[in-house]
């Protein structure tokens, strides 16, 4: 099936990028298509691993955490040995 191009600088940048590569305005547009689609892809997947990530917070993590430390801040001393810092390091 045919593509018609009627932006003046698309077509302009089809052929830069088809120069640049040294390959048709064909195949520098599929290949630019495919790069997109795999950097969409990527980043939809992130997205889905970051909801993911929230929903086990919410709903598996934070119930087990008692309702009294809930927004409490605590030490330093207490974060780093929770960490597993000493005073010779980790």
């Amino acid at each position: 099936m045919a593509l018609n191009i009627k932006n003046s600088e698309v077509e302009k940048l089809a052929a830069d990028v088809a120069r640049l590569a040294n390959e048709s305005k064909t195949e520098a547009i599929r290949r630019a298509l495919l790069e997109r689609k795999e950097r969409l892809r990527i980043r939809t997947a992130n997205s889905s691993r970051k909801e993911r990530l929230e929903s086990f917070l919410v709903n598996r993590v934070w119930p087990q955490v008692p309702k009294t430390l809930l927004g409490k801040k605590i030490s330093k001393t207490k974060e780093e040995r929770i960490l597993g810092f000493g005073r010779q390091g980790v």
